[in-house]
């Protein structure tokens, strides 16, 4: 019983001799792989670097990114939403050039057939006028012609009268209120003669030609106001031309893909 515990230390003192023989034979033996394996790894920069960073330094680096995301979509969406509203005002601004341009074109015909019946309007009273101004010469001569045949008429029978009277010697009272009568006659009929040809005179060579010289500016005025009113409507016709064309353009513009937009600048 005693030798067991006797033989202990000399065991221990074997083994602890043997154990570094051990040691040495298991490392020749093992191959690079299970030395590898066996040694610990180093880590690697990002995984240090991800070790490392505490998690309060990466909550704000994702947080700017989605407020950033965000912010973009905001954006994207608010300009989707001014192109469509001003999409809508060019179609709508098209559409009121088109009713502006159907009124006014209508407006211009109006005025151009309203200026040609103006102007038929003033020949046919000038036509009228030069037809009618003989008539009214002839008419105003032959009332002329009246008065100086009354008047001619007047002195033959104031004559007649003094004649016949001048034989008489009898019938004085009688004889001079004849005579009155006659030379009244004369003297009626000489002022009426000469109003008359005042009259013609005046007529003739004033109120006439005053009256020509009108319907003459009529005519002139109703012909510029036609040349005015087709300028006017021509003209009116290449604006509202020019604005249409413009509106169109504005309007296809926005009508575009958002793409084209972008690759504008290339």
């Amino acid at each position: 019983m005693f030798l067991p515990s006797l033989m202990r230390p000399a065991a221990l003192i074997c083994a602890t001799l043997a154990l570094p023989s051990c040691i040495f034979v298991a490392k020749e033996t093992q191959s690079p792989a299970t030395t590898e394996c066996a040694t610990p790894a180093q880590p690697t920069e990002a995984v240090t670097g991800a070790a490392m960073a505490k998690p309060e330094e990466r909550k704000p680096e994702s947080k700017e990114a989605s407020e950033s995301a965000e912010a973009k979509a905001r954006a994207k969406e608010r300009k989707a939403q001014k192109r469509a509203h001003a999409l809508e005002l060019a179609r709508m601004e098209l559409d009121m050039a088109r009713m502006e341009a159907e009124h006014d074109e209508r407006e211009a015909a109006r005025k151009v057939d309203e200026a040609r019946r103006e102007l038929d309007e003033a020949r046919r009273d000038m036509e009228h006028f030069r037809a009618k101004l003989p008539r009214e010469l002839a008419d105003m001569q032959l009332d002329l012609d009246r008065s100086i045949q009354g008047k001619t008429e007047a002195e033959q029978e104031l004559r007649e009268m003094e004649a016949t009277y001048a034989k008489d010697q009898f019938a004085t009272d009688t004889k001079e209120l004849v005579l009155m009568r006659h030379r009244k006659r004369l003297e009626f009929a000489t002022r009426a003669l000469e109003l008359e040809q005042a009259a013609f005179n005046d007529k003739k060579t004033v109120e006439l030609p005053k009256r020509e010289r009108e319907h003459e500016k009529k005519l002139r005025d109703a012909e510029s106001d036609l040349r005015s009113a087709e300028f006017a409507a021509a003209k009116h016709k290449l604006a509202t031309q020019l604005e249409l064309a413009r509106k169109r353009w504005e309007l296809a513009e926005l009508e575009r893909p958002e793409a084209d937009d972008e690759t504008k600048g290339d």
